[in-house]
């Protein structure tokens, strides 16, 4: 997973920001909401070669970012696959990209909230999760290797 934080803070030291909406901005990446299924928090699409994230318009602002986070993520380390064609035609797990989409937005978001560590005598899987508001299941896994 290291060259997925490698990734994440190479576009954020590239584009001089670490916010999700404001990178796809400086990106070219067109980001929408739209009303999507209960259980469906967004998805990426290319459309004439653009990238798009749709994002549920019933998020609230943690999951928003949470969620342009994870899809930016698809985006920079996917931008080849269709896991939608996977998923349906092959018998390819695409697990392991819901995995490293969720290492990407992890590495992305304890970027921008680096200050808050300032000060804390020890950082544990918990307390990045309160910071990032992220699972710590996820944090385990992108920080801790669990």
């Amino acid at each position: 997973m290291k060259n997925i934080k490698d990734t994440a803070y190479g576009l954020a030291a590239r584009f001089g920001c670490c916010e999700p909406f404001e990178l796809c901005e400086k990106m070219g990446i067109t980001v929408l909401e739209h009303e999507l299924p209960s259980g469906i928090n967004g998805f990426t699409v290319r459309m004439e070669g653009m990238p798009f994230i749709v994002l549920n318009d019933s998020l609230s602002g943690f999951d928003r970012r949470i969620t342009c986070a994870h899809e930016l993520g698809h985006i920079v380390l996917h931008s080849e696959t269709n896991t939608v064609d996977l998923s349906i035609n092959t018998s390819f797990c695409i697990n392991k990209y819901e995995r490293e989409a969720d290492c990407f937005a992890a590495h992305l978001l304890m970027l921008a909230e680096a200050g808050e560590l300032e000060g804390m005598e020890a950082v544990t899987s918990e307390s990045i999760s309160q910071i990032t508001h992220l699972p710590v299941s996820v944090i385990e896994e992108a920080f801790f290797g669990a």
